[in-house]
């Protein structure tokens, strides 16, 4: 299925999108979009995980467990990500441009909202 939107109002609807590569342009949330994530940060959370992360099993000497990584080139969704992480009571690690989620009780709850990602 492909779903197509075309309106003129779209750029009001998603102030973000613009011109040259996100990467290199400032990633604000206007304040409606700030109160939403502040509402519900696992739902922000699990569209950042389903659109630049991913789960897998990370194995480590006998050690098996799951682990959430998310990966974006752009500073301010990198923070935008992690803000919504300690919003919702989620641990994390930084490095470069991955955060990734694998403590135990992070992970249940991550589970609990978006589920496995393959």
């Amino acid at each position: 299925m492909i779903l197509s939107v075309y309106n003129s109002h779209l750029p009001c609807l998603f102030p973000q999108h613009g011109v040259g590569p996100k990467h290199l342009r400032p990633i604000v949330l206007e304040p409606w979009q700030q109160d939403a994530v502040r509402a519900k940060p696992l739902d922000f959370l699990k569209g950042c995980i389903w659109s630049d992360g991913c789960t897998f099993i990370n194995r480590t000497g006998r050690y098996e467990y799951l682990t959430y990584d998310f990966c974006n080139s752009s500073a301010d969704i990198r923070n935008l990500f992690m803000n919504a992480c300690e919003m919702a009571g989620v641990q994390y690690r930084s490095s470069r441009d991955r955060v990734r989620v694998n403590r135990r009780l992070s992970v249940i709850r991550l589970q609990e909202t978006i589920g496995t990602k393959t």
